[in-house]
């Protein structure tokens, strides 16, 4: 995935949600994104609504490219 695109999916989201990528860092390994998708949208799936919770915006792991490091988490911080 691109940059450009994960902007432009970004976008229908409110700029104060959380984004996140669930993975590893103990074992890290370098992933594309698959795609992107909100808390809002899963509830709804399941006939629910976000209520008074905050916006979450999950990043979905795609194919696996190779070993992560793990000094970027320290580089993170």
């Amino acid at each position: 995935m691109k940059v450009r695109d994960l902007i432009d999916r970004l976008s229908d989201y409110s700029e104060d949600a959380e984004v996140r990528l669930l993975h590893q860092p103990h074992y890290p390994l370098e992933y594309s994104l698959r795609g992107v998708v909100g808390e809002s949208e899963i509830r709804a799936h399941e006939g629910e609504d976000l209520g008074d919770d905050p916006e979450v915006v999950f990043l979905l792991e795609g194919r696996q490219l190779g070993y992560g490091r793990k000094i970027a988490w320290e580089v993170s911080e």
